[in-house]
């Protein structure tokens, strides 16, 4: 990317902070990348594979107490994955967004801009949490939380190795539908409790949105679970130990990648927070760390969705082991470095897509929804049945 020229008029010249902002750093941004990603994966690796590891090989899991404590343990450290992995995102993003529409991004924080995310959050701290006079406040204050909680609830449940889960549930499917419907339910919320027409027309486009694609969504995922004989994600990755799911479950996994970028509320489905039109939309009124936490909430889903593209699509944790023992700790470890790497594809192809593609208008994302997207994940459902009848049966 070229140079970009500055304004004679700039106050703040390059050489009062040490170096020119405009001037492309490409092997410092990777070695960040780097180190970001084995910041992250060190996390899970923490979080998924020693603290369980350690209680159960200590028998503090049999009592009461024990399991309190490692319940709590383990909620600090989802908190923090999540907390890591949109603090990461935030900046790759807007780095990323940069490059593609020929801006510099983010380059006066840390080396090459690295660290922009870590000040923004600190000023989002020391933000006031102000409220107009006209809201509902009880329901203000907590529709951010509602966001919050339900991609917090969709973390605990994605296996990121065999036998690495914070909670292995018999109905992970349903579970993910359910949580991912929560945050809906914050959206809205959150736009009508402002008091104010943008934050209310924000409300009503999220509503909308976010139903009718919950609902080819819902079937995508069933079909899923149809095909492998399993709502429980661990199975359904088990299942794809000789052919990944994307093959026979094609149409699902395009109606589900469809969808999930309407639940992100990510361009070109961004109607609920139309700057251009809503200036913020449903979060038009909010500040501080209200904001921060649909914010925040925001990217855990840029994390999540994609995590389940590669949980029921691309065989999930599998690859290579090397010779290693399946159950052992470093077997594990390597289990979760791949499907660290497949999310990170997959979250790139995200932005790839935030990018490029226009809005759509109001009526052509319904149409979108009902007249396509419904119809198709019917008919991916029919055929998941087939399937499972027909071809595992027999």
């Amino acid at each position: 990317m070229s140079r970009m020229p500055l304004p004679l008029d700039r106050h703040i010249k390059p050489k009062l902070v040490g170096y020119d902002p405009t001037r492309p750093r490409p092997g410092v941004e990777r070695l960040a990348y780097t180190l970001f990603f084995g910041s992250l994966w060190a996390l899970v690796v923490v979080a998924y594979g020693l603290v369980p590891a350690l209680f159960r090989s200590q028998g503090w899991l049999d009592g009461a107490l024990g399991f309190f404590f490692y319940a709590v343990i383990e909620a600090l450290l989802a908190f923090g994955i999540a907390a890591v992995v949109a603090l990461i995102l935030i900046v790759v993003l807007r780095k990323y967004l940069g490059k593609v529409q020929e801006r510099v991004g983010p380059m006066h924080y840390g080396p090459a801009g690295v660290l922009q995310t870590v000040f923004d959050a600190l000023k989002l701290l020391g933000k006031e949490d102000f409220a107009p006079a006209n809201v509902d406040p009880l329901i203000f204050r907590l529709a951010p939380a509602i966001t919050f909680v339900s991609a917090f609830l969709m973390l605990v449940a994605v296996p990121v190795a065999g036998g690495w889960v914070m909670a292995d549930l018999n109905v992970g499917l349903l579970f993910i539908v359910a949580a991912s419907t929560l945050g809906a339910y914050g959206v809205v919320l959150g736009g009508l409790a402002q008091g104010g027409k943008w934050g209310m027309l924000g409300a009503f486009r999220a509503g909308a949105q976010l139903v009718s694609y919950e609902v080819p969504l819902a079937l995508a995922l069933l079909a899923v679970g149809v095909y492998s004989g399993s709502l429980r994600l661990s199975d359904i990755v088990e299942h794809q130990q000789g052919l990944w799911h994307v093959v026979p479950m094609f149409i699902p996994f395009l109606v589900y990648l469809v969808a999930s970028i309407a639940e992100l509320k990510s361009t070109p489905f961004d109607l609920p927070e139309a700057e251009s039109e809503l200036i913020g939309g449903f979060n038009t009124e909010y500040s501080g760390m209200s904001f921060a936490f649909f914010f925040l909430a925001e990217f855990v889903e840029l994390f999540l969705l994609p995590a389940l593209v590669v949980v029921l699509f691309f065989g999930g944790w599998h690859g290579p082991l090397f010779g290693l023992d399946p159950a052992s700790f470093a077997a594990q470890a390597l289990q979760s470095f791949y499907f660290l790497v497949k999310t990170a594809v997959w979250v790139w192809i995200f932005m790839w897509i935030r990018a490029t593609l226009p809005r759509f208008r109001d009526d052509q994302l319904m149409d979108l929804a009902w007249k396509g997207l419904l119809p198709l994940a019917l008919f991916g459902l029919i055929l998941a049945a087939f399937l499972r009848m027909f071809v595992e049966v027999v």
